[in-house]
């Protein structure tokens, strides 16, 4: 598999999006415009919080972001895992009414193998537990096999912080090698083992 460095991922994302039919938009200010029920900005969605509410008007149904973000919920992880940054950059797709499970999961699936060009072998997508919807959608039309999907709680498959829209989500897991092996063997998210890619159904 090819390496590539964080700016070129950061445009491969983008790029990809935008041939979807996605609209890119400039990362936005770190404090919070209008959103007394956040500090500062912790995720790529938050900003978005008036399109999905219906309270402003999106400039377009389907746009993608890499929004600057700063830990706050679980701020106690930094140093802990190998995923939990003070700081970081949240790529992002969203869809203000126009698209849902079907098509963010399939385009999660060929962004992460035939743009990144991921082992299909290593990914590992779970679900949240009683949503059968995205479990049918990875294990018959994705084609993974069903030993490869794995179903998670709130904690792991629910996206939510704060106040506002919130709901199931997917992840991709990948699975580095038996060296960095905790996960799936063990039937858990496994903190410092894999990357993980969200994406919200």
């Amino acid at each position: 598999m090819e390496k590539y460095g964080v700016n070129q991922l950061r445009k491969m994302f983008l790029d990809f999006m935008e041939s979807k039919g996605h609209l890119a938009m400039k990362s936005f200010s770190l404090v919070p415009h209008n959103d007394n029920s956040l500090l500062l900005i912790n995720a790529g969605m938050a900003p978005l919080k008036p399109y999905f509410t219906g309270a402003e008007i999106p400039p377009r149904k389907r746009v993608t972001t890499c929004q600057k973000c700063i830990r706050t919920g679980d701020i106690e992880n930094v140093g802990h895992t190998s995923r939990h940054g003070t700081f970081f950059e949240m790529l992002g797709n969203f869809s203000f009414g126009d698209y849902f499970k079907r098509e963010a999961i399939h385009w999660t699936w060929e962004f992460l193998t035939d743009v990144v060009g991921l082992d299909k072998d290593r990914l590992y997508p779970s679900v949240y537990l009683d949503d059968d919807e995205a479990y049918n959608i990875w294990k018959d039309e994705i084609g993974v096999p069903a030993e490869r999907i794995y179903r998670f709680g709130k904690e792991d498959n629910f996206w939510e912080h704060g106040a506002g829209p919130c709901g199931p989500c997917s992840e991709v897991y990948y699975d580095r090698g038996e060296k960095y092996r905790s996960f799936p063997e063990d039937n858990e998210p496994g903190e410092t083992e894999k990357h993980r890619y969200r994406h919200g159904t």
